[in-house]
């Protein structure tokens, strides 16, 4: 018990409201989620590396599995070090033991817990880098999150020539040369969230027109938005979490049931 209590330790939540204004809070260890709320956990796998045994011991065994199937020894660690917190987040909100969750495979193969199982009305999504984790958890409604490095060195002009859409396109020329790298990872990251909640594929990141909402996606490193455009209506947030990092969180709009 004091080895869980200890693993707390090494993540850090933060709780927002859907259809309201408010910042992201930091929520410190949440007994609960409410209705039309949003828990977002983050940690880093350097924190979470000395909880290694905690963690690896209670994922399934087709994900040891899977985690066998790397090639590097890092990353098999890292995938038994997310995997199992997720487990440990979502048995946290449902009171099971993170091993006896069930999961099925959703839209596009996005995993979800088991409908007839226990906190069938949770929804949760995992994105992560190489040095980060990031879980976003709502009730009765889709979400999606994605982190990204902020990596100067990145070339990134011709990956936006396939991920942007023209009008995004034109407004990151306008853009300081010297911020336009920023501004590129941050229209990343909410694209790949906003496909997550939607189950859409790669193929549609080109025809997610965000230029609507560049001014917000510029000006503002951390805040909510709703973004109308959309089939259902989405309210997104972006924000700025670890060293040199970002994430942007896409939900569902409207009130859930």
């Amino acid at each position: 018990m004091h080895e869980h209590n200890l693993l707390w330790d090494a993540v850090q939540c933060k709780d927002v409201g859907i259809g309201q204004k408010d910042t992201l809070q930091e929520s410190g260890f949440p007994p609960v989620i409410e209705k039309n709320r949003i828990h977002i956990w983050s940690a880093r796998y350097n924190d979470l590396d000395c909880h290694f045994r905690i963690l690896s011991e209670v994922v399934s065994p087709e994900e040891q599995k899977t985690a066998s199937s790397f090639r590097k020894p890092g990353e098999s660690r890292n995938y038994l070090l997310r995997h199992g917190l997720v487990r440990t987040i979502l048995a946290h909100y449902t009171r099971q033991t993170p091993e006896k969750l069930s999961f099925t495979k959703g839209k596009n193969g996005k995993p979800e817990l088991d409908p007839q199982g226990a906190g069938a009305e949770l929804s949760f999504n995992l994105s992560h880098t190489s040095e980060m984790v990031l879980i976003g958890v709502t009730k009765k409604r889709r979400i999606g999150v994605d982190i990204v490095k902020m990596d100067p060195s990145y070339q990134f002009q011709d990956t936006a020539e396939y991920l942007l859409a023209p009008a995004e396109k034109a407004f990151l020329i306008r853009i300081e040369p010297a911020l336009r790298y920023q501004v590129f990872f941050r229209m990343w990251a909410i694209k790949e969230a906003i496909l997550k909640v939607t189950g859409s594929t790669l193929a549609r990141m080109v025809i997610t027109d965000l230029s609507q909402i560049m001014e917000d996606v510029v000006s503002s490193p951390e805040y909510s938005m709703s973004f109308l455009d959309t089939h259902p209506p989405l309210e997104i947030w972006q924000f700025t979490i670890g060293f040199g990092h970002h994430a942007a969180v896409a939900v569902e709009a409207g009130i859930a049931p």
